[in-house]
């Protein structure tokens, strides 16, 4: 009679062959493994399963695999040809990467908890139901193209889930998540099943955009607590979503918009949002009097753990709060509610992870139970010292490491897009350049531009960009007039970058990031443009209508206002530099403050043209100057500060 059902154990690695025998190889369809398995034991698997080495079909019948009793061992064959020879890799809780790909295998159970489920590891594979196992990180791919797939049980601690995931699985129609550190972009994307998302637990992190192209999906909620969000989109691209509701408890989130979901208007709170970017989306209360309590004490239970960034396995969103923001607000929610002892302990949390906000914390109303505690008047003292410490940004960038003293031997060169580029063109009949710019001479026209840019589209820096628009001057434009909007920082300079280009001065747009970018997201982005008449580059930027000289009115270029920031040189801010015409700009806190923290890092396109940021744009001309030895935000990075301010090549 054919053998049906075996159970297993593995002495040594690589003895499952030997233990299966080639009569059984084909026969088994329930299989329990108990033992260490090499990429011997996983080759032979994968061909009891359905799919050889090459991934090509075999007479495998293998449908139900028991491996929580199993871990994995480096060593032995490769086990399947997928980009290349595929061997084991990682920890003994690995499930090591696209190990069941193409199997005809319909049910694994996995240990119950794992450190990671390896990219790939159950793609186009015949499987129906899942179980995650706790504390693990899903890679990316892992089920993609699954279509049998109905069942997925998460569980109730996910480190992270990875992009497309679950891609193409439409026989997936409801996905529950519990505590979640990280969602990221496009964590969902082309699910092409899915009708409903809920998360009713503790959510750290979801980036902007974790939900996209979602063709089915119809309802999102998030029950639990959400700590902290990305940018603006949650969902783009989901042609059914009609509701998101928020029942649970929200810190102020990014979150404040959709794209590209026509059925979505508004999104739904029945809980509490402390705040959101965009409050006629996603409506927030300024007062917490409908929260018990009971429930804000629930709230403490429920996020205790990740008060200590230490105990989370990501590491970015650790960092992310290790700033001590997430436990400041939560501090602020309990003594609201009354619960002075807790909410001192949070506070003193918040202060251990690095929040510093002296000035803030000593008036905050949120905070009045606490005012007259000789705690919090001790921990305000921590603060301040913390504060002069770490929030002295011209002594932070005064302590930076010096660029590269060696030159670069072989580096690649900035291009520019010449005026005669048909799009450059268009730009320059598009705003009438020369009227704009008159007669004078070089500087006053490169002025005159940039002011009237300040002037035509408002500073708006938490608006983002116009939803299906390109990212060029003349689309951007249009939209921002027929929308009655503004535009960030980075569309200003990248529309500025443009006009210059049309007029035939080479310019980039110059992302400005500070060090701490991972915990503090706010950079600037402002434009650099080349002078022919004073031969270098010189900083303009239009969020402010900023320009920036030395002691003799002689412009500089970026470079050189952190060097002289360094130095402690005199620098001289334009008198009229303002924002929006509602606020004055000032030397102290426009250059000793604000882009003193943001000139650690300096980041700019390779090659400079009309829509920079198409999406055919190579991610790997984006270049980054860095001090040396430093982390830098993006990749390539260089430290040859003499290379980043090469001259143009006429």
């Amino acid at each position: 009679m054919a053998a049906k059902k075996r159970s297993v154990t593995v002495p040594t690695p690589g003895m499952l062959p030997v233990l299966i025998g080639e009569q059984q190889k084909y026969k088994v369809t329930n299989l329990r493994i108990e033992g260490r398995l090499n990429g011997t034991d996983l080759r032979f698997l994968r061909e009891m399963a359905g799919s050889d080495y090459h991934r090509q079909p075999t007479a495998g019948r293998l449908r139900r695999l028991d491996l929580s009793r199993a871990t994995f061992a480096l060593g032995g064959e490769a086990y399947i040809d997928k980009d290349g020879p595929q061997q084991v890799q990682g920890g003994p809780l690995t499930l090591p990467p696209f190990v069941f790909r193409e199997c005809q295998i319909e049910e694994v159970i996995l240990p119950g908890r794992m450190d990671t489920l390896g990219t790939g590891a159950f793609e186009h594979s015949a499987l129906r139901r899942i179980r995650i196992p706790e504390e693990s990180v899903v890679m990316d791919w892992a089920f993609n193209h699954c279509e049998r797939l109905e069942e997925v049980a998460m569980p109730q601690h996910l480190v992270e889930l990875g992009q497309n995931c679950f891609r193409d699985c439409g026989s997936l129609r409801t996905l529950r998540l519990h505590d979640v550190e990280y969602l990221p972009y496009h964590g969902f994307e082309e699910v092409t099943g899915l009708e409903e998302i809920v998360i009713d637990g503790a959510l750290l992190h979801a980036d902007g955009w974790f939900c996209h192209a979602c063709p089915r999906l119809r309802r999102m909620e998030f029950s639990g607590v959400v700590l902290t969000t990305g940018g603006q989109p949650i969902a783009s691209h989901c042609p059914q979503l009609r509701e998101i509701l928020f029942s649970g408890i929200c810190l102020p989130m990014g979150f404040g918009s959709v794209e590209d979901c026509p059925l979505m208007e508004r999104c739904r709170v029945t809980g509490y949002v402390m705040e959101s970017s965009n409050e006629d989306f996603i409506p927030y209360r300024h007062t917490i009097d409908h929260i018990s309590s009971g429930r804000a004490r629930d709230l403490l239970q429920a996020t205790g753990r990740y008060l200590e960034p230490s105990h989370l396995k990501n590491e970015w969103v650790s960092e992310l709060l290790s700033g001590g923001s997430i436990a400041y607000d939560l501090a602020c929610i309990l003594a609201q509610k009354g619960l002075k002892e807790e909410a001192l302990a949070v506070l003193g949390k918040a202060v251990e992870q690095g929040y510093a906000n002296y000035r803030h914390a000593r008036k905050d109303s949120d905070l009045s139970l606490l005012h007259g505690h000789a705690g919090f008047q001790r921990l305000l003292g921590q603060m301040e010292e913390t504060w002069k410490r770490d929030n002295d940004y011209l002594n932070i960038l005064r302590q930076a490491p010096a660029y590269a003293a060696e030159p670069l031997r072989e580096a690649p060169s900035f291009t520019y897009a010449p005026p005669s580029d048909p799009d450059l063109r268009r730009v320059r009949e598009y705003f009438r350049l020369d009227s704009i710019a008159g007669c004078g001479d070089e500087i006053s026209q490169m002025k005159r531009i940039m002011y009237w840019l300040h002037d035509e589209i408002p500073h708006d820096g938490s608006g983002g960009f116009p939803s299906r628009t390109p990212r060029n001057a003349i689309d951007l434009h249009k939209a921002c007039k027929a929308q009655g909007r503004g535009l960030n920082c980075r569309g200003l300079a990248l529309v500025l970058s443009e006009m210059y280009l049309a007029m035939g001065w080479p310019a980039r747009a110059l992302t400005c990031q500070p060090r701490r970018y991972r915990t503090d997201p706010d950079c600037h982005v402002i434009t650099m443009v080349w002078s022919r008449e004073l031969s270098k580059w010189v900083w303009m930027d239009p969020s402010f209508a900023a320009f920036v000289t030395d002691e003799h009115g002689l412009l500089l270029h970026p470079g050189e206002v952190r060097q002289r920031l360094i130095d402690g040189r005199p620098l001289v801010l334009n008198e009229d530099a303002n924002w929006n015409h509602q606020s004055r700009q000032t030397k102290e806190g426009y250059l000793e403050n604000y882009m003193a923290k943001n000139l650690y890092y300096l980041s700019a396109y390779l090659h400079n043209r009309f829509g920079v940021e198409a999406p055919d744009t190579n991610p790997n001309d984006y270049y980054t100057l860095a001090p040396e030895d430093s982390e830098a935000p993006n990749q390539p990075a260089l430290s040859d500060e003499a290379w980043f301010w090469q001259a143009p090549t006429e």
